[in-house]
């Protein structure tokens, strides 16, 4: 499977199980986040997770993703699969993330693509405040971090790339 193929499903995969769990809690209040747990070899997902903070203001999308996922009688270990997430990842999820040994994550939306939307722009201000950084350093020795956004403007399958994103943006657009 090449490059292409690969952000074509996760964005297939954004589509038809995150988007339809994080509709359903963003209706509830929640924020508009959510997460998958794929196969590497098949980019099928093992475990989708969307945001529930008004449960427990710990439940992010990722979060419920890897609370789901570790609650499997039988899982593949992490280094083995592909983590998603729709929106970088906060502080908290970001060190989930690598705590739970995922070596590869793709992302939908950049913190500064959210920026404006108040129910997730807290996530730079921790990683500024806190930390001294201005968010997750796309290498680090615990995952590497790819965007989707930056695949698809590159990509020499563009155009269809683009038109799945587009579909992807309009229904977060309807969220918002």
């Amino acid at each position: 499977m090449n490059d292409a193929e690969k952000v074509k499903a996760l964005l297939e995969v954004i589509r038809d199980e995150i988007l339809p769990l994080a509709e359903s809690e963003a209706a509830r209040g929640n924020a508009p986040c959510g997460s998958a747990i794929l196969r590497a070899d098949t980019l099928t997902s093992v475990m989708v997770g969307a945001d529930n903070r008004l449960t427990n203001p710990l439940f992010h999308g990722d979060i419920d993703a890897i609370n789901r996922f570790y609650k499997l009688p039988v899982h593949p270990p992490a280094e083995e699969l592909i983590f998603l997430a729709t929106h970088d990842p906060c502080p908290m999820c970001a060190a989930a993330i690598a705590l739970a040994g995922f070596k590869e994550l793709w992302v939908l939306m950049s913190d500064d693509e959210v920026e404006p939307d108040p129910t997730l722009k807290a996530s730079r201000a921790m990683y500024r405040d806190i930390f001294g950084v201005e968010g997750i350093r796309h290498e680090n020795s615990f995952f590497t971090r790819h965007s989707i956004r930056k695949f698809v403007a590159t990509s020499p399958d563009r155009e269809e790339l683009q038109a799945l994103l587009d579909h992807v943006d309009h229904r977060y657009a309807a969220l918002k």
